[in-house]
């Protein structure tokens, strides 16, 4: 009789034994999707960090260059756009056109409407800009009510009718405020630029050019 029980447990054995890897195996199986599961959650946690802050890093590098009233480049923008645009100039041989605009009587626009009258002439004017060049060209707010714009990959001979275009539609703006009518002109100055042009120099011969522009009005003092 016990040796016959020692044969039954003997059977028996090998399938208890078989039942217990298999219930380990399981929870193994279950343990290990749940460690698989929360890897996968981290990982996606720490995507999603990293997302944010490289958007948080993009805004701040956008303010720095972004000027907050128009959504134009600022100065020191512009002055990014224009070291790479005379670097390629140098490499490729490439010409363009530097164009500063001056908003004319400004100031007493300010004065008469009020601040918030002067903002929506300058994002007007900013719009303006934006619309009439080509995607490849560069529109900044210099500050105050200077503009700029970076006619890149332009020859020269070209650059001086589009100027004359634009700044005959700009003249042409007129902004609604309240009960007034609020006209806007500008002057420009242009200078050309090739692969010997460095910046500080262009930015200057640009500026005379405006101020050469600008000259008649100023000693008719209007």
């Amino acid at each position: 009789m016990r040796s016959t029980v020692v044969q039954y447990n003997e059977i028996r054995r090998p399938a208890r034994l078989r039942r217990r890897i298999a219930d380990n195996a399981w929870r193994l199986d279950k343990a290990g999707r749940k460690l698989v599961e929360d890897l996968l959650e981290a990982t996606a946690e720490a995507e999603r960090r990293i997302a944010e802050q490289r958007a948080r890093i993009r805004y701040l590098e956008d303010l720095s260059i972004t000027d907050e009233l128009t959504g134009l480049l600022n100065r020191r923008g512009f002055h990014v756009e224009l070291d790479r645009a005379l670097a390629r100039a140098q490499r490729q041989g490439e010409t363009g056109v530097l164009l500063l605009c001056d908003l004319n009587n400004f100031k007493p626009i300010n004065d008469t409407f009020g601040h918030p009258a002067g903002d929506a002439v300058l994002c007007a004017v900013a719009g303006l800009l934006c619309r009439r060049t080509r995607r490849s060209d560069y529109v900044a707010r210099l500050g105050g009510d200077e503009f700029a714009v970076l006619m890149t990959d332009t020859a020269p001979t070209r650059a001086g009718s589009r100027a004359a275009r634009l700044q005959a539609q700009l003249n042409q703006l007129r902004i609604e405020w309240e009960d007034a009518r609020i006209p806007v002109s500008a002057g420009f100055g242009l200078e050309a630029y090739d692969g010997r042009s460095r910046p500080d120099s262009l930015m200057i011969a640009a500026d005379q050019a405006l101020y050469r522009g600008k000259q008649p009005r100023l000693v008719e003092g209007r």
